[in-house]
């Protein structure tokens, strides 16, 4: 056997240009394609997401998904959110009132949400809403609109589930508890 294949610095650093080299080759290959391909324009049409296993979804946004309050520097962590209700007579309205990496003490009027922040935006894990084929649009339309709300349960641990959808007040879809 050769004798530098013996040390595992020499294997290391083979391994290394030799990863270094697919990967530049792949990028190549990519700016080449679209530097050199052949131009065409498609129309797009509206799709109603679909998960291949679960079925279609609407995704959903929430007024408390986006923040300039850090809990971190870091780009991608998990936090607490405290959020307080105020600024509506239906109690739909929830604002975000800290965000930190230890658990706040939550008092009359506020609830401890778990989040993962990503920048400015904060994920709970409700931002996918499975709905019957072909209704996907049509609630992504009435979200837009302002007509749309989420019923939402968080547990003592500050997790989050969709219980159900409100349009104009009026509960239109419930999760089977079974």
């Amino acid at each position: 056997m050769i004798d530098w294949l013996k040390r595992p610095i020499a294997l290391y650093a083979v391994a290394a240009v030799l990863l270094t080299g697919i990967l530049t080759s792949m990028v190549a290959a990519r700016v080449a394609h679209l530097k050199n391909g052949r131009e065409i324009l498609l129309d797009i049409r509206p799709v109603d997401p679909r998960d291949l296993f679960k079925g279609d979804y609407v995704r959903l946004g929430f007024d408390i998904s986006q923040t300039s309050r850090r809990a971190s520097d870091a780009h991608d962590s998990n936090v607490f959110v405290l959020i307080q209700q105020g600024g509506s007579a239906s109690g739909s309205q929830w604002n975000i009132h800290a965000v930190s990496l230890t658990r706040p003490a939550a008092s009359e009027g506020q609830i401890v949400l778990r989040a993962r922040q990503r920048g400015d935006w904060l994920r709970y894990g409700i931002e996918r809403y499975y709905v019957p084929e072909g209704t996907g649009p049509k609630l992504e339309d009435q979200a837009r609109s302002g007509k749309l709300a989420a019923i939402v349960a968080v547990n003592a641990r500050g997790d989050t589930a969709i219980k159900g959808l409100k349009l104009d007040g009026k509960t239109i879809h419930l999760e089977p508890l079974l």
